[in-house]
This record gives structure tokens, sequence and C-alpha cells, in this order.
């Protein structure tokens, strides 16, 4: 019996010391990929190595390895058993009443925050003038440097409308500024380099629900990567049947309509999970839309004043769309091989044995330090 207790404490304390080591190899490799705000993986394993390493099993230093591959997007995990796997936390407590389901991705590309997009129709026409639509890409401090927008979407039938965009006759057109800017004193395209090749409509002669808009690098001067942070632009595009039927094809109908944005982001180039919103009308003019005189506070930024002031018919809806954070997180797993302690002390034939642990660390954008977290979904699609 007590050879037996003294057996099944020696594989206790080296499991805490397993334990220990891959709790420090998860916070060091978190920390070092949240501080540079994602990419390559390839050196915060290494650093994750290495804490690892600065721990001791059985008096011997923990050795782990990379489980890197490259060409395995989105996060570079060779195989989803390796020491360490890399990938994002997402929270979801619809599903529960007390807590919130918390589950590790290794599927998903993590990043601590994205740009937020602000989608206007503002017009008392059908939409059609060039510079009806707006989309402006804000940038903020926390808006990673290598996030773009690959495409966004309006759909005017998602929310139960019945509108339908008219290409029967024009296509959308990107708006030239004429007579005036829509924002008096600022350009109605900002940041592209090649707007017209940049920002490419896909559509078809006819009347479909939906319009897609893809954005591209501009492959000739190398230096504009599309849609980034600050950008805006603005076009027209005409409709037809918006107001559920019982109003103008204005800007007022989409809002009425509940009309749906989708938005692609990617983080260096890779996509991630789409983002939608729904327009809603605006009634205030006032108290949203950018001042059209310096001495009235800004209220919204890049949401142009509408034509008209007259509250219910201002001709004017927006949506504003913030895509989801999914924090960095690495996880930590190791099977490591024990000796007996008996065999050691006495010369007897006993085990070896095998201990195995694993730890979870997320990084706090917020405070930029990780933490350790309990996960109660652990997914992982392989290579």
């Amino acid at each position: 019996m007590l050879a037996f207790v003294v057996e099944i404490t020696h594989l206790w304390l080296t499991r805490v010391e397993l334990e220990n080591s891959l709790e420090a190899a998860a916070l060091a490799a978190v920390k070092e990929w949240g501080d540079a705000n994602g990419g390559s993986t390839w050196i915060p394993r290494q650093v994750g190595i290495d804490y690892a390493a600065a721990n001791t099993l059985d008096d011997e230093p923990v050795a782990i390895t990379a489980n890197y591959n490259p060409e395995n997007l989105p996060n570079e995990n060779d195989d989803c058993e390796g020491n360490l796997v890399f990938g994002a936390i997402t929270e979801d407590s619809t599903m529960y009443v007390f807590d919130e389901q918390v589950t590790f991705n290794a599927g998903v590309r993590p990043t601590c925050g994205l740009g937020n997009v602000l989608i206007d129709a503002t017009g008392q026409g059908n939409l059609g003038d060039d510079a009806a639509w707006g989309i402006a890409f804000r940038d903020t401090p926390e808006t990673p440097p290598n996030l773009t927008i690959l495409s966004v979407t309006i759909d005017l039938q998602a929310g139960g409308g019945n509108g339908r965009f008219d290409f029967s006759s024009f296509p959308p057109v990107l708006s030239d500024n004429l007579p005036e800017p829509m924002i008096p004193g600022r350009d109605d395209i900002v940041g592209f380099s090649d707007p017209h090749s940049q920002i490419v409509f896909s559509t078809t002669t006819g009347m479909p629900s939906s319009l897609t808009i893809f954005f591209l690098p501009d492959t000739s001067s190398g230096g504009d990567m599309g849609f980034e942070p600050g950008d805006r632009f603005r076009f027209g595009a005409f409709v037809d049947g918006v107001s559920k039927g019982t109003g103008g094809d204005d800007g007022d109908g989409i809002g009425q309509d509940d009309v749906v944005v989708t938005v692609v982001f990617a983080l260096g180039g890779v996509p991630l999970p789409p983002v939608s919103g729904t327009f809603f009308d605006n009634t205030e003019r006032s108290k949203d839309c950018y001042p059209e005189h310096p001495v009235h506070p800004t209220r919204i930024p890049d949401l142009p004043c509408p034509r008209s002031s007259a509250p219910n018919n201002n001709g004017q809806s927006y949506v504003g769309i913030a895509g989801a954070a999914r924090s960095y997180a690495v996880r930590a797993q190791a099977t490591s091989v024990v000796n007996s302690l008996l065999c050691r002390l006495c010369g007897v034939t006993f085990g070896p044995f095998s201990v195995s642990a694993k730890s979870t660390a997320v990084y706090d954008c917020a405070i930029r330090r990780p933490r350790l977290i309990r996960i109660d979904e652990f997914i992982c699609p392989g290579p």
C-alpha cells in the first residue's frame, strides 16, 4: 500500500509539472501572437516551445514540438493532436441561461477587433444618382493593419420586402463628385488608387434582388490592397419596388424594407466569417448626419445629411456593421512518459507510465495580456 501511494503521488506531481509547463507555453505563445496582431504563427510557436522547456518534468526540460504547417490555413496547425494548436475563442450565450458556451475553434482566424463599416442609402429618387449609396470603412485604433473588405452584398428582399435592383437600362455607376460631393469638402471616393478597376459590381441585365460588390487590390501600383480601413466610396444603383409597395423607391424605403447588408472581411488575405446588418429608416436628420455647417456637432462621420429635413421623408436609411472580434487562443497539449519511481529506488520492474495534460490561453485585447481559460468545446478541423 505504501508503494502504491508513493507511485500515485509521484505521477500526480509529474502531471502538475507537465500542466505548469503547458500553461507557460500557451500563455507565452498567445501573448506573442496577439501582440503581433496575428500573422504567421511560426515565431509564437517557437516562443511556446522555449517556455515549455524552461519548465521541467521529472528534472528534465519539457520538450514539445511546433505542430506547424504554413500551407494549412487559417492558423497553420499541422495536426489537431499536435502540442500547440492555434485558433480563436468564440462565446455563445444564446443556449445558456447562467453561463456562456466557450468554444475553441482552430478553423477560425482570430482578430482583436474589426473596423466599422457604415452603409447608407441617401436619395429622394430611385437611388440611381451616382452618389445615392455610400460605403465607408472606418479606421479605428483597434483595427488590424492587414484587415480589408473582400465583398459587400446588399439584399433588398432579405428583410421581407419585394424590392429589386433595376439594371435593365443602366448598371451601377461610381460617383464623379458632380455637381458636388455628398459631404461638402470631402470627395465621394477616397483610398482607391484605381477605383474603376478595384470596385467591381457583380450584375446581370435585369432586376435581381441583390447586388454584390467585390474589391480588388491594385496590381499595377502594387501598393493599394483594395478596400482598406479609412477608404470610402459612393455609387448609384437603381431600385424598384422598395418600401413594401407603399412608398417611393428612395432611401427611406431601404430601411422600411429591413434591407440586409453582408460584409466579408479578410485578415491578411484570409476571408473571415460574413457579418450582416439591417438598414433602418433614419427619421431624424439633425441627430445623425454629418454636419453641413461647422457650428453643428459631428454626429456620425461619413453619413451625409439628406437633401430634405422632413423627419419621415428625408430619403435616408443607413446601417452600421462591426465585425465580431474573435480572440487569439492557443491550446497546449501533451502526453509524456514517466518512469516508475519504485523501479528506480528498488530495482522493481514497474511501469513506465504516461501523464497527459492540456491548457488553453486567450489573449485579452483590451489590456494586451494573456490569461488561462476553461473551454467547453474544442473544434479542430484538422489538416
